[in-house]
């Protein structure tokens, strides 16, 4: 096998050093080459697979036009740059593992694409619902999204009947920001274009997302044909995977649910939350359809952070996310089961492999 050659920039020596060090203890048939300066960086000629560089370096990349990385990767810390948010990130001080299962995925990835040599899949839907409303279900969901991210372009629907995601990312909803309830009156006309669908997208972490609904009762009173539209124009734009988290609020949900190829539903252990689990399984299995319902069980809660920890980025890029990320493997979501090197061969072995997901903290 070709060995695949790696460039990783930062300026901090000691950090690239350690970084590097565990990459190649970890990864096989890699050849890791690093700068912590700019002027080398800009000096070297060799041509690299995947360049993992920081803002500072990705600045002068661009400056100097070099086009000797055919993928790059954004090593960022807690202050992100949103021109380069289209990027797939590596937050700088998350855990290795992540990283690490990151490379792997996207190693397989350009395996198992190789064979097929044309044509690409068209966009995938990912429904997530939690009838147990689990506190952690938005920080769950983007970690779906941050994970779908790394094998292509990922548009986010959040429609809980009263979501929290503006508050988080510190957005004001005003009378001129544009929501969902924004796009689903534009959808209505009869000289819409992809255009006025862009107009209301913003970005996060590298993740395209619309405004929620700042109004339950509004929400409610969309009709299901309205929500389809929606979906249609979502896939329509051109996204390899769309990832909506549902509410409680939405009309013709089942039907929505099974327009999505996977549905995820989200629980934690224990009795109590199982009654009401068991109850809505029982008419999802009819009605979404057994071969797209997928139970995910998260062990983890909010209880143990502190006031001010509550922080979507550590959230997405800790434990939980390194948690999902390894849920996600264990389904294959994102490969067909058939290609996919060590897939659960069935639906009660990959349903065995999800449950004994270990329990982490959330943070």
């Amino acid at each position: 096998m070709k060995k695949e050659n790696i460039v990783v920039c930062d300026e901090d020596e000691a950090y690239v050093e350690a970084f590097c060090a565990y990459l190649a203890g970890q990864l096989k048939d890699l050849e890791i080459c690093s700068f912590t300066e700019k002027e080398a960086f800009l000096a070297d000629e060799k041509s690299y697979d995947l360049g993992i560089l920081s803002r500072e370096f990705l600045e002068v990349s661009e400056f100097a036009c070099k086009d000797n990385m055919a993928e790059k990767m954004y090593l960022c810390d807690e202050d992100i740059a949103p021109e380069y948010e289209h990027l797939p990130m590596i937050y700088k001080y998350q855990s290795m593992d992540i990283v690490v299962e990151m490379l792997l995925r996207r190693r397989r990835k350009k395996r198992l694409l190789q064979p097929a040599g044309n044509g690409k899949e068209s966009g995938k839907m990912i429904g997530i619902f939690s009838p147990i409303s689990h506190e952690l279900q938005l920080p769950y969901a983007l970690a779906v999204c941050q994970i779908c991210r790394e094998q292509g372009s990922v548009l986010f629907l959040d429609l809980e009947e009263f979501s929290v995601l503006p508050e988080f990312l510190g957005i004001q909803n005003t009378e001129e920001s544009r929501t969902i309830l924004d796009l689903l009156y534009l959808l209505e006309g009869e000289n819409r274009s992809q255009a006025d669908f862009k107009s209301h997208v913003r970005q996060y972490m590298g993740i395209d997302y619309i405004l929620p609904f700042s109004d339950p009762e509004e929400m409610g009173k969309i009709l299901p044909e309205q929500w389809q539209r929606l979906f249609a124009a979502a896939l329509g734009a051109g996204y390899d995977t769309v990832v909506v988290l549902f509410g409680r609020v939405c009309q013709g949900f089942w039907e929505l649910g099974g327009l999505c190829q996977e549905f995820l539903v989200l629980s934690k252990p224990g009795d109590y939350y199982q009654k009401s689990l068991h109850s809505f399984m029982a008419q999802a299995r009819g009605l979404i359809g057994g071969r797209s319902l997928q139970l995910m069980q998260l062990p983890m809660s909010a209880a143990g952070l502190t006031e001010g920890t509550y922080r979507l980025e550590e959230l997405i890029q800790g434990n939980l996310g390194l948690y999902v990320r390894r849920q996600v493997d264990q389904l294959q979501i994102g490969y067909s089961q058939r290609d996919s090197p060590g897939a659960p061969r069935n639906r009660k072995e990959r349903m065995t492999a999800v449950r004994r997901g270990s329990a982490y903290g959330a943070g």
